[in-house]
């Protein structure tokens, strides 16, 4: 296989195969799409994955999952003393956090999410427990 030449066809596609050099058992079987739109039909179509229709708005209950979700997925941030409540796409964080630095990032993680119009925390630092 490995002196096999690609074949014909546009950069990514299936047909070219057998590319992989590796061993079989390792071989890729899908495609992953990368950063440029191999599939435009001219270089000026972009891709627009993300991007609403005019006057969408997100369901309140879409976005504070969202928002609780970024919380939880967050590595460094334990989010077990948080509530997060949205009205009209604004979030609203309650609790408590152990540092300023977690109360900063539990903010940034809500603000990330789509839907948010703005983010009022309210969120209180622990006293530290020695």
């Amino acid at each position: 296989m490995k002196d096999e030449a690609p074949k014909t066809g546009r950069p990514g596609e299936t047909s070219q195969w057998p590319r992989w050099e590796g061993p079989a058992e390792n071989r890729p079987s899908g495609y992953m799409q990368g950063d440029t739109n191999i599939f435009a039909e001219n270089p000026d179509q972009q891709k627009h994955r993300g991007s609403a229709p005019a006057a969408y708005q997100r369901p309140d209950e879409h976005v504070e999952t969202g928002v609780n979700e970024a919380l939880t997925q967050d590595p460094l941030l334990d989010p077990t003393n948080i509530v997060v409540t949205v009205h009209s796409g604004r979030v609203i964080l309650d609790g408590m956090v152990a540092t300023d630095a977690d109360r900063r990032r539990a903010e940034e993680c809500a603000r990330a999410v789509h839907g948010v119009t703005g983010c009022e925390n309210n969120l209180k630092i622990t006293a530290s427990q020695n």
